[in-house]
C-alpha cells in the first residue's frame, strides 16, 4: 500500500506545514519550506542527481565507517543545518491487508505527531519492513545509512528481534511497537500495550474491592496462556486464590463444557490452598469451615472479546451462576459499545486507557486523515513525539541516550501516562471501566502522574 499523500492535504489545523513538506505531487516529495519537519514517502531518497545536496559533506569517522556521515540524508532547506533524522520502520508492503492499513494509518500518526511537535529540523524517515524479519534488518540498515539517530518500529516481534540485532550493532536505540517481552532490552524499548499492564491493573482493582477468590475462563491460545499466567502471578503476590480455571478452545460448541464445569465452583464448596498461610502438614478441616476453605469465587477473569466473548459470557449465567453476586473482569478489548448490548457483561470491570484522555487524538486524527485511528496508530504517534521531545537536547549530550529515554517521570502521551524502562518494558496509566447498558462507565481514572503511586 502506498501511502497518499494527497490525504494529509485535508488537515486543516496544519494545512500550512504540509503544503510546504509533505503535499508534493511527485514521486519524491522535498519540503521548500522551512515551517515544519521534514517528512519522505516510504522506500523513496532524493533522486541520485541531487543526493549532493542531500548529503552530509562530514568525512566520515571511525566509528560511521558502516554508515558515512556524507551519505546521510540533508533536505535542501537545511543546508548548513543539522537535522535530527529519525527512522520510522512499518509493513506498508506486509502481505495482509490488514498490516497494510495499520502501516498506513500508523505513518499518519507519525506525521500527525511530527507536525504537532513543529520543528522544521526534524527529518522522519520511513522505511518498509515488508512484515518480513528479512525485510526489518534491511530496513533498519537503510534508516541508518541515511543516517537515523533513533528507530521507531517496528510492528510484529520477528522484526523487532531481526531489527535489534541491526540497531544494537550501531548502537542506535530502538523504540518498536512489539507487545513481546522478549525482544526488548539493551537498547530496544517496547512502546506497546502488553496484556500483562492490563491484567495487574484490574487485578489489583478487583482486590482492593475486597474480591480475593477467583475463576478463570481463558482461550486455549498463546494469548489466553499469556494472560492466565499474569492473573495468577498478579492474584498470588497480592494475597488472593484461584479457585479453579477452565481454557477452551474458541468455538461455540467447544466453550459450553468448559464453563459448565467453570460454574459449579461457584455454588459448591471448594476446598483450596490459601497460598500464604496454608499448612499441608495441618489436619484437614470439614467442608464448611474457615480453615484453608471458601464458597467458590467471588470474580472470573475472561479474557476474550468480540463475537467470542458475546457467546461466551451468557453462558456462565446459563449454568446458574449468579452474575449479580459474581463480578466478570475483561481486557482492554471490552472497550467495545457493541458489549454495553449483553446483559451478561452488566457490570464486568477492565482495565484500559482511559477514553476521556484518548478522545482528543482520536479527534484530531479523524479530522486529519477522515477516519478514526486503529488502536495501534497513538504507539506511532507517541513514538513520534517523544523523538521530537528528545530531539531538542543537545546532540553531544546524548539526546537519545538511555537517560533521556527512560526518564523515570514519564512521557504523557495520546493514550496518557507512560514510561519507558531500561529493561525495555513500558509502564502505563490504566483507567478501569465498568460496562454499563447506558454506557462504559471510567468508575477508577487513569493516574496522571508516576508520583501517585498506582
Amino acid at each position: 500500500m502506498r501511502f497518499d499523500f494527497g490525504r494529509v492535504c485535508v488537515a486543516v489545523a496544519f494545512a500550512a506545514m504540509i503544503a510546504a513538506g509533505a503535499c508534493s505531487s511527485g514521486p519524491s516529495p522535498s519540503p521548500t519550506s522551512r515551517s515544519g519537519p521534514t517528512i519522505y514517502e516510504p522506500g523513496q531518497r532524493p533522486p541520485d542527481e541531487q543526493l549532493a545536496d542531500h548529503r552530509d559533506d562530514a568525512a566520515p569517522t571511525v566509528e560511521a565507517e558502516r554508515y558515512d556521515p556524507r551519505g546521510f540524508v540533508r533536505p535542501p532547506h537545511l543546508r548548513g543545518r543539522e537535522p535530527v533524522r529519525v527512522g520510522l520502520l512499518l509493513p506498508f508492503t506486509a502481505a495482509g491487508e490488514s498490516a497494510q492499513l495499520i502501516a498506513s494509518a500508523m505513518f499518519d500518526a507519525a506525521q500527525l505527531a511530527a507536525f504537532d511537535a513543529g520543528d522544521d529540523g526534524f527529518l522522519l524517515i520511513p522505511k518498509d519492513t515488508r512484515g518480513t524479519a528479512d525485510g526489518a534488518a534491511a530496513a533498519a540498515r537503510s534508516a541508518l545509512a541515511d543516517g537515523a539517530e533513533i528507530i521507531l518500529g517496528p510492528v510484529f516481534a520477528e522484526s523487532v528481534e531481526a531489527a535489534a540485532a541491526v540497531t544494537r550493532a550501531a548502537h542506535t536505540p530502538m523504540i518498536a511497537f512489539s507487545s513481546d517481552l522478549n525482544a526488548g532490552g539493551n537498547g530496544v524499548y517496547l512502546l506497546s500495550f502488553p496484556p500483562e499492564l492490563e491484567i495487574e491493573r484490574v487485578t489489583d482493582y478487583a482486590m482492593r474491592q475486597q474480591l480475593t477468590r477467583f475463576g478463570v475462563l481463558a482461550p486455549l491460545t498463546v494469548y489466553g496462556e499469556r494472560v492466565s499466567n499474569a492473573f495468577a502471578e498478579e492474584v498470588y503476590v497480592r494475597g488472593g486464590v484461584i479457585v479453579h480455571e477452565e481454557r477452551y478452545e474458541q468455538t461455540p460448541d467447544a466453550m459450553l463444557a468448559p464453563a459448565q464445569r467453570l460454574a459449579r465452583y461457584a455454588q459448591e464448596i471448594v476446598p483450596m490452598e490459601r497460598r500464604h498461610e496454608y499448612d499441608p502438614n495441618a489436619p484437614q478441616a470439614a467442608p464448611g469451615a474457615d480453615a484453608g476453605y471458601t464458597q467458590g469465587y467471588q470474580a472470573v477473569l475472561m479474557p476474550e472479546q468480540g463475537t467470542l466473548l458475546r457467546a461466551l459470557a451468557p453462558l456462565l449465567p446459563y449454568y446458574n451462576v449468579d452474575i449479580t453476586r459474581v463480578k466478570l473482569l475483561g481486557v482492554a478489548a471490552w472497550q467495545n459499545p457493541r458489549l454495553t448490548r449483553e446483559p451478561a457483561l452488566r457490570g464486568g470491570w477492565f482495565a484500559a486507557p482511559d477514553p476521556e484522555i484518548t478522545q482528543g487524538f482520536e479527534n484530531r486524527f479523524a479530522a486529519a486523515f477522515g477516519a478514526p485511528p486503529p488502536r495501534l496508530a497513538s504507539l506511532a504517534y507517541d513514538a513520534t513525539r517523544l523523538a521530537a521531545q528528545l530531539a531538542t537536547a543537545d546532540r553531544r549530550r546524548g539526546r537519545f541516550s538511555e537517560d533521556a529515554i527512560t526518564d523515570p517521570n514519564g512521557y504523557f502521551g495520546a493514550d496518557g501516562l507512560y514510561r519507558l524502562n531500561r529493561d525495555g518494558s513500558v509502564e502505563r496509566g490504566l483507567a478501569i471501566l465498568e460496562i454499563q447498558p447506558g454506557g462504559i462507565q471510567v468508575v477508577d481514572p487513569a493516574p496522571r502522574s508516576f508520583a501517585q503511586g498506582f
